[in-house]
């Protein structure tokens, strides 16, 4: 595959950033309108709704109460009895109206359904008397109280327009003595809103606008949700229904304003992001052409792959010169390591040599062939085993060239191994090797001959020390790093011997003793660094656990 050309991919950056930035800005202003949304539309409906709401709700309850107390005012039913009075009840019916925050026309009738007092201009209260629904109202009024009603015909006098009435039914001592009525003017609302107030059958009993009323006074919106559409024009909606009064409250705020300001500033928005990204595009390689002029000399520089070229460039690109200066410690840096792996294949070398020598010494074959002489007489199989596990052994650690080897591959040689020592140790030599998970044999990588120097060490110190050693080797991960433990169930060591045993692998004490700890720790910290290598502990009566920690590695 052919790599990507810098200044291509600057370009793209380019133009990718501006459509992320021209995106933000985008998301930023849908945000702000939202809030703008919330701010002037939702926000003042809702609080004009509760103001509308809380004014209907007191104004009715206080036209309610305070008919209670009228109906049973002495003076309005002595005015009804006798005639007596009038200059009172006038001036009581007047004094509840001017104490309501809705202001009203009353109508007072006596037993016979004649006029006796009222506050209508000559000829309305002949109107109101003659009212349909009045004189419907009159039959139903005995014993219900005070009654709240739409009137379906609205009356209207000199100034004003009533669609509701409030009335009530005068009981006296020995009967029926009149009714009483309060017919409410149309209340006056903030006309930024619409608001409609209808009875549970949506006839409507207050508006601030005639839009969207029938000609028969029924409110034709669709009321479901938040949202009104009446002739292509869009409302927001607060709506609450009063069931005690048996009246709906609904304020709506036109949107067409709003609508415009979002029209125009999204197409405002979608122009100059199309322009902001056809600036970028025809621009921006312009631009990262005259920018990377020095970069492209660093970059035939590098290519030339001469170490120490002369570099020349414009002397005011200071980040240039820090890319040169630290592209020759880079080589240096990389000639180092070079130096340094050198130096980790000939320990590593040096290593093998030292296994193959301490492993396989004259007095172990020896012991070996002595094994497989006594066997040729007793088991000709098992002899040919012990035969094919040391060829197996020799040639495995002959095989020099190889650092890192399958996780898999080293198991096999340490059974053949342990194999071969359990025949020389017999029952006094147990051995059992845990992996976890299994994935990791066939996956994970290890330095060749990295456990089996410390197996070897346990069976040496502790094998004549105990009736039955028992050694357990287990691998396992934690994270990125591959864990080896081997532990022993020897005679243990004491504090004093383990720092002792510490400093030789780490290299801080010199000894002909415990040279394959130190080796085994030293490789995996030339391998892998100072985070890694060999951890010991170990109690008296309470054996040994020798812990390997090194980075997993997987082919």
């Amino acid at each position: 595959m052919r790599p990507k050309k810098m200044k291509d991919e600057i370009k793209r950056s380019f133009f990718t950033y501006a459509i992320v930035v021209v995106t933000v800005i985008f998301f930023v202003y849908l945000l702000l309108l939202s809030i703008v949304f919330r701010l002037t539309i939702i926000e003042p409906n809702e609080a004009n709704h509760e103001h509308v709401l809380k004014d209907i709700e007191t104004g009715f309850a206080a036209y309610y109460s305070g008919m209670d107390d009228l109906i049973s005012a002495s003076t309005i039913h002595s005015f009804l009895e006798t005639g007596e009075q009038a200059g009172d009840a006038y001036k009581i019916l007047y004094d509840f109206r001017n104490h309501q925050s809705f202001h009203a026309d009353f109508l007072l009738l006596d037993g016979d359904e004649e006029v006796v007092a009222t506050s209508f201009y000559s000829g309305s209260d002949v109107e109101a008397r003659s009212s349909v629904a009045l004189n419907a109202l009159t039959y139903k009024l005995e014993g219900a109280g005070v009654v709240g009603t739409r009137l379906t015909s609205p009356l209207r006098d000199v100034h004003h327009r009533s669609s509701y009435v409030f009335s009530a039914a005068i009981q006296g001592e020995e009967g029926l003595l009149g009714y009483l009525f309060y017919f409410l003017d149309s209340p006056s609302f903030p006309d930024q809103h619409y608001v409609y107030v209808t009875d549970l059958f949506d006839n409507v009993i207050f508006s601030t606008y005639s839009y969207g009323l029938t000609t028969l006074g029924k409110l034709d919106l669709d009321l479901k949700g938040n949202w009104i559409t009446y002739e292509g024009e869009m409302f927001y909606k607060t709506q609450t229904t009063l069931s005690k009064q048996g009246i709906q409250v609904i304020t709506a705020t036109p949107m067409s304003i709003y609508r415009l300001l979002v029209l125009y500033g999204v197409l405002t928005m979608l122009i100059s992001s199309i322009a902001i990204l056809l600036v970028v595009w025809f621009v921006a390689p312009k631009i990262v052409a005259k920018s990377l002029q020095p970069f492209d000399g660093l970059v035939a520089l590098m290519a030339s792959k001469k170490k120490y070229s002369h570099f020349d460039h414009e002397p005011n690109y200071e980040e240039v010169e820090i890319i040169y200066e630290e592209y020759r410690s880079r080589v240096s840096e990389v000639e180092r390591l070079l130096d340094e792996n050198q130096i980790i294949m000939e320990k590593k070398r040096i290593s093998e040599l030292k296994h193959l020598e301490a492993k396989f010494n004259p007095h172990f074959l020896f012991n070996v062939l002595e094994m497989i002489k006594y066997e040729l007489m007793e088991d000709p199989q098992s002899a040919s085993d012990m035969i094919v596990k040391t060829a197996t052994l020799m040639r495995y650690n002959a095989n020099f060239g190889q650092t890192l080897v399958p996780l898999e591959e080293d198991i096999r040689y340490l059974n053949d191994y342990f194999s071969l020592q359990k025949m020389r140790y017999g029952k006094r030599l147990h051995y059992e090797i845990i992996v976890n998970p299994l994935s990791i044999l066939e996956e994970a990588f290890i330095p060749k001959l990295l456990i089996q120097p410390l197996i070897e060490n346990a069976i040496k110190h502790n094998i004549h020390k105990t009736h039955s050693l028992f050694i357990q080797v287990v691998i396992k991960t934690d994270g990125n790093e591959l864990t080896i433990e081997i532990r022993d169930n020897g005679r243990g060591l004491d504090e004093k011997k383990v720092a002792e045993i510490k400093a030789i692998y780490l290299g801080e004490k010199e000894a002909s003793e415990q040279t394959g700890l130190h080796t085994v720790h030293q490789l995996i910290q030339l391998l892998y660094g100072e985070d890694y290598g060999l951890m010991m502990r170990s109690h008296v009566e309470d054996g040994t656990i020798m812990t390997l920690t090194l980075p997993l590695q997987k082919g």
